[in-house]
């Protein structure tokens, strides 16, 4: 009877053990981010690592549901991107990356497209990149890109301009801009492509809520150095006129997530220059949870609005919903 009551005493002390045991278990890492189903299509982002628990490879790509005979289904797949990530020994961070380009109709790569892209550093910090392609040539270009990263903001900029002293070329010029509120998520970015003295294409990001969880592409070894970069699922014109025929012609929409963030996103707007579009998207993200606070899966409401001049007052044309599934590793 002693030895019972002795054995039941120590009960809350087990459990108190085993609950801190688990929660000094490690969050696990991004698996893939999985889009739902329209039409029978869906896009993907799959993350790979090595030995070192480092990411080796990002692949984006898009599956189809296709129904044969007597109705089994089968998956084709059509790689988009892939990203390959290169270390010296044990470094955490990579010292460059390889990026494949796939044909859209063949889902061969496309060679010409291909690059290879080195990170600068100067005394520990990154200060741009310089990319070299095609690399199926011997003889191949080069073009470095400037990076600059302070505590309020992220600055990357890419000059394709011809460099000919005796003949006069206008600018062509790719930048990205990002500011970093207090609490360490970004609250704006700008891209645009300035090609002579027009701004084409340009877009205006500005992200006005965040919740308290982790960011899963913020755990990631390379987002300190991917801190200009995103997982970013674009949907053009066709894709959202299988969802609603109201949004034709409305340059699409993107569905973001930063490396840089510490959080996840919860409402953010897109807008786009003047002369580009009248159109403007409010996005807003419903998320779900596991145990370590990572979001498994996101519910997205995008509501499309236009600019009614002269007073700038947007009226609603249109809202639809996306679905997003984020799963990780075990162990």
């Amino acid at each position: 009877m002693q030895k019972f009551l002795l054995l039941f005493s120590l009960i809350p002390f087990i459990t108190a053990a085993q609950v801190k045991h688990s929660s000094k278990k490690a969050a696990p890492l991004i698996e893939s981010i999985t889009s739902d189903t329209v039409k029978g299509k869906y896009k993907a982002f799959v993350f790979e690592y090595d030995q070192l628990k480092r990411v080796s490879s990002i692949t984006e790509k898009e599956n189809e549901i296709k129904k044969g005979l007597k109705n089994k289904t089968s998956t084709v797949e059509r790689i988009i991107e892939v990203q390959k990530f290169q270390y010296r020994q044990e470094e955490q961070i990579p010292f460059a990356r390889q990026i494949d380009f796939y044909d859209d109709e063949t889902g061969e790569l496309i060679p010409e497209y291909q690059k290879l892209e080195y990170f600068l550093f100067k005394k520990g910090k990154r200060i741009g990149d310089s990319t070299v392609y095609p690399l199926y040539k011997e003889k191949v270009n080069a073009r470095v890109a400037t990076f600059v990263q302070t505590p309020t903001e992220v600055t990357h900029e890419l000059d394709l301009s011809e460099k000919d002293s005796t003949t006069y070329h206008p600018p062509n010029i790719y930048y990205n801009h990002f500011t970093i509120g207090k609490k360490k998520n970004i609250v704006d970015e700008s891209k645009e492509r300035i090609i002579s003295f027009r701004f084409n294409p340009r877009a205006y990001f500005t992200f006005s809520k965040f919740d308290q969880a982790i960011n899963p592409l913020h755990q990631l070894n390379i987002a300190p150095l991917l801190s200009n970069e995103k997982i970013s699922i674009s949907y053009n014109d066709d894709d959202l006129l299988l969802l609603s025929p109201s949004f034709d012609h409305n340059d699409g929409t993107e569905i973001n997530w930063h490396f840089l963030n510490l959080n996840n996103p919860l409402m953010y707007s897109i807008e786009r220059g003047e002369t580009d579009s009248p159109f403007k998207d409010i996005i807003q993200f419903f998320y779900s949870y596991n145990q370590f606070q990572q979001p498994t899966f996101c519910k997205t409401i995008i509501k499309k609005v236009v600019n009614k001049d002269p007073e700038h007052k947007y009226g609603t044309i249109g809202t639809f919903k996306k679905s997003f599934t984020f799963r990780y590793k075990n162990g």
